[in-house]
């Protein structure tokens, strides 16, 4: 060989790792080339700086390379150069690790402890590398040991109308908003039970209605649209009746292969769902003086918080001649504690209480509300005095530093996983609408495959929030050291109050 190019090359296998990525390649190769320029002369210089080039090339791919696909947690994975089973209908391919190049799943060896969809069982879970497993097949898991027998209401999903739909491709470049209102349907005891039975116009006007009348209708400050006053706050107001603008029904030989977001073509639902909504049980199953029996939570941060809701009074005088008018009694609050003068001839209990929890979760399984942006709970005594009107009319943060900080430099995070919602036994509904900005701009806003549902009354709800988010041009990372966490946001207005 030409003189130089053993000193290059040993130069190239300097403190080298066993598996090592493109980046340590180049690094690499780049000290070799400065080498061999230092001592190589003459006309054959540019074909031997070639054939170096094409060594180490040949001594990191054969059985040198890493695997450079990072988790959704943005941690890469431990393999060497590998290989993926193919997914089958029935069995996928097995893992063969003896094979050349291996066939393996992904793994980053990080490991983190996440409650069920319900919140009640904590369970290890393997650091996901693909949004199913993220957002679905762990809770399903859990599904089978602990919620399963709850009450669900199922997201519309992707329902195939051919044996072999295709992922849909994103050619759309128009983002649509995400929905910020629109015409809230009740609950249905059948769409709460069986999933998917509604047809594929149905489901298009539950997707599309928000959505496609943002354009055509001004904001009605009422239903909480625009305005900061309005959000979070149990006004007397019904939302206007709209009509639906559909542009394209939902597709039945398409799918969306990824989450759902305002980015995304319209008309298009994913094969699951990366949200869950389970009913715990009726009002009364949330104790106020205990707060959640749940494991994992902080003491004293397992309080969900009071949100007193004015609801619509009769006079007092059809008071007396309906002696079995709702509420009953003690069914509310009474109107002097919450502070408000009671005019003449109102009703004294005009005030029906709501609780909310936002519960935050770390990697390590420690759970705790926040009552406010970056306000972590602590209540000493029986139950938080503070209400839920702040934390409902601000931006909530995704990410929060976890109040138990590892030895290490790297900040540690937790995120918003769960709200929980008691809706009381009073003449109202609760309107949900989740929206999650899991980066700063243009990072679209996510929501679930239905945007509004609305909550009967007497209830104990528990929205799952994903536990990661993907576009169709990859992972939103959580935030590394340094980034402004309020970048990460769950959107104001979450829920809003309808009295009847």
């Amino acid at each position: 060989p030409h003189p130089p190019l053993p000193l290059a090359h040993s130069g190239y296998q300097s403190n080298l790792p066993h598996h090592y990525t493109t980046t340590i390649h180049k690094n690499q190769l780049a000290q070799a080339l400065r080498i061999y320029s230092q001592h190589a002369r003459g006309p054959a210089f540019q074909k031997y700086a070639l054939q170096l080039h094409e060594d180490c090339y040949k001594f990191w791919s054969n059985g040198h390379q890493l695997c450079e696909e990072r988790s959704l947690t943005d941690q890469h994975c431990v393999h060497k150069f590998h290989l993926l089973p193919k997914p089958g209908e029935l069995w996928g391919e097995k893992p063969e690790p003896d094979r050349n190049p291996p066939v393996l799943y992904h793994n980053s060896r990080a490991r983190s402890t996440s409650s069920c969809n319900c919140g009640r069982r904590q369970a290890p879970r393997d650091d996901p590398f693909d949004i199913k497993s993220a957002n679905y097949d762990f809770y399903q898991l859990q599904e089978e040991k602990c919620c399963g027998k709850l009450e669900h209401f199922y997201f519309p999903i992707f329902q195939p109308s051919t044996p072999d739909p295709a992922p849909a491709r994103n050619d759309s470049t128009s983002s649509s908003l995400a929905p910020q209102e629109g015409e809230g349907e009740k609950m249905k005891e059948k769409e709460a039970h069986t999933q998917g039975e509604s047809t594929s116009l149905s489901l298009a006007l539950s997707l599309g209605q928000s959505t496609d009348s943002l354009g055509a209708f001004p904001p009605d400050p009422q239903a909480g649209g625009d305005n900061p006053d309005a959000h979070g706050q149990g006004g007397e107001a019904k939302p206007e009746k709209r009509p639906s603008i559909v542009d394209r029904q939902v597709s039945t030989v398409e799918y969306l292969p990824g989450m759902l977001n305002s980015s995304c073509p319209k008309g298009l639902l994913p094969k699951f769902s990366s949200w869950s909504f389970i009913k715990l049980g009726p009002s009364k199953a949330y104790n106020f003086h205990r707060g959640l029996d749940q494991s994992g939570f902080i003491p004293g941060t397992n309080y969900l918080m009071p949100w007193d809701i004015v609801i619509k009074t009769r006079p007092e005088d059809e008071v007396d001649m309906d002696s079995n008018s709702w509420p009953a009694p003690n069914k509310s609050v009474p109107t002097k504690r919450a502070g408000t003068v009671v005019g003449r001839g109102r009703r004294r209990d005009d005030i029906a209480r709501a609780f909310v929890g936002f519960e935050y979760e770390d990697s390590r399984g420690r759970r705790f509300m926040c009552s406010g942006p970056e306000k972590i709970m602590k209540v000493m005594g029986s139950g938080p005095k503070e209400s839920a009107i702040k934390a409902l009319s601000s931006d909530m943060p995704l990410y929060i530093l976890s109040p138990s900080q590892g030895r290490g430099p790297k900040p540690h995070y937790a995120q918003l996983m769960r709200l929980f919602v008691v809706v009381p036994d009073a003449p109202l509904q609760i309107i949900l609408t989740p929206q999650v900005q899991p980066g700063p701009p243009p990072c679209p806003v996510f929501y679930p495959e239905k945007q509004e549902i609305v909550l009967p009354p007497d209830g104990l709800w528990v929205l799952r929030f994903p536990y990661a988010f993907v576009t169709d041009r990859g992972p939103c990372f959580p935030p590394k050291e340094n980034q402004p966490l309020m970048s990460y946001r769950v959107m104001r207005g979450i829920l809003k109050a309808v009295t009847q």
